[in-house]
């Protein structure tokens, strides 16, 4: 699997994009004091039932993500009562209830953006390519020749050892830029340009559009800036907090694989690399109560300044 690190510049201008693309000499869409900045916020605890995700010496992926799913859910609830909470699963289930992981995630998006998320947050944890606990590893440590005449080649040879678990940390995803098409279409397909009207009542301005017409693609390209430059400024703020925490922070990422649920929500979404199960020590952390609700409380603060930054700008 192949990643790509965004550059410093990138997030920069990306996050400066999401506080001044938008203002009043920018492109008319709409007014963003008509509207709270984040009103549905999707909470998706990556894989569930059959597909456990990566797993550590004593627990799953699917569990940690789970466990901290439905306690930052509560925090949300509790903090922002009329913030609505959409999980995409809250049992050990696959998502739709379907028989392969795709189907999953289709199902993952298709409920984000019937649901009209403002902003969609998957949870997962990590490894680093070798299962939980000790492993071997085989180096090459000199050459020989084998065979006769025609047939005599040169050969590695090999010497093996054992392996431990150094990578610690978290790091968080989005969606890769240059697939910006497929982000679009989502954003199309939910009508994103919702309106409050005069009575307090909600109209979407995709009903306007042909969704194939090339109003429609300037409009999904409009947005899709927009909400490259949220996702990008939210996981900053999430990956700050980590870090504020004393975690290890590797920072944010474009994902190039495994981008489904990154792509097809029409909304600024992020995916959230909690830690590493194949480290002993960061799985007692992601185990725990205490980590697990710090890991919440992290999430939850990045939250309250990425809406604070969204409506303060409104504001001014």
């Amino acid at each position: 699997m192949k990643w790509y690190n965004l550059s410093t510049i990138l997030l920069q201008g990306a996050i400066y994009t999401a506080l001044t693309a938008f203002s009043a000499g920018g492109p008319k869409l709409p007014h963003p004091t008509q509207r709270a900045a984040v009103r549905t916020i999707i909470i998706d605890p990556g894989h569930g039932g059959f597909d456990t995700g990566t797993k550590g010496l004593q627990i799953a992926e699917k569990e940690v993500a789970l466990d901290v799913g439905m306690k930052l859910g509560k925090l949300i609830e509790e903090t922002w009562p009329d913030v609505k909470v959409v999980y995409t699963r809250t049992t050990d289930v696959m998502p739709g209830g379907g028989s392969t992981i795709a189907s999953g995630l289709n199902y993952r998006a298709e409920l984000a953006n019937k649901s009209r998320g403002d902003i969609f947050i998957a949870l997962h944890c990590d490894n680093d390519g070798h299962p939980a606990g000790p492993f071997t590893v085989r180096r090459i440590v000199g050459h020989r020749y084998a065979g006769k005449g025609k047939r005599r080649r040169r050969v590695p040879i090999y010497e093996s050892y054992t392996g431990h678990h150094t990578r610690k940390g978290t790091e968080t995803f989005i969606w890769k830029a240059d697939r910006a098409g497929f982000k679009g279409s989502a954003i199309n397909e939910i009508g994103e340009g919702e309106v409050t009207d005069s009575a307090g009542e909600t109209e979407s301005d995709s009903l306007a559009f042909d969704m194939n017409s090339p109003e429609a693609r300037i409009r999904a390209q409009l947005y899709e800036k927009k909400y490259f430059a949220n996702s990008a400024l939210f996981a900053t703020l999430v990956e700050d907090e980590f870090s504020k925490a004393g975690r290890a922070s590797e920072g944010v990422f474009q994902r190039d694989a495994g981008i489904r649920v990154l792509q097809a929500t029409g909304m600024p979404s992020v995916l959230i690399e909690m830690g590493f199960l194949s480290n002993v020590e960061e799985e007692q952390y992601l185990i725990s109560e205490d980590g697990q609700n710090e890991i919440a409380r992290n999430i939850m603060d990045a939250l309250r300044r990425y809406k604070a930054t969204l409506e303060s700008h409104a504001t001014n």
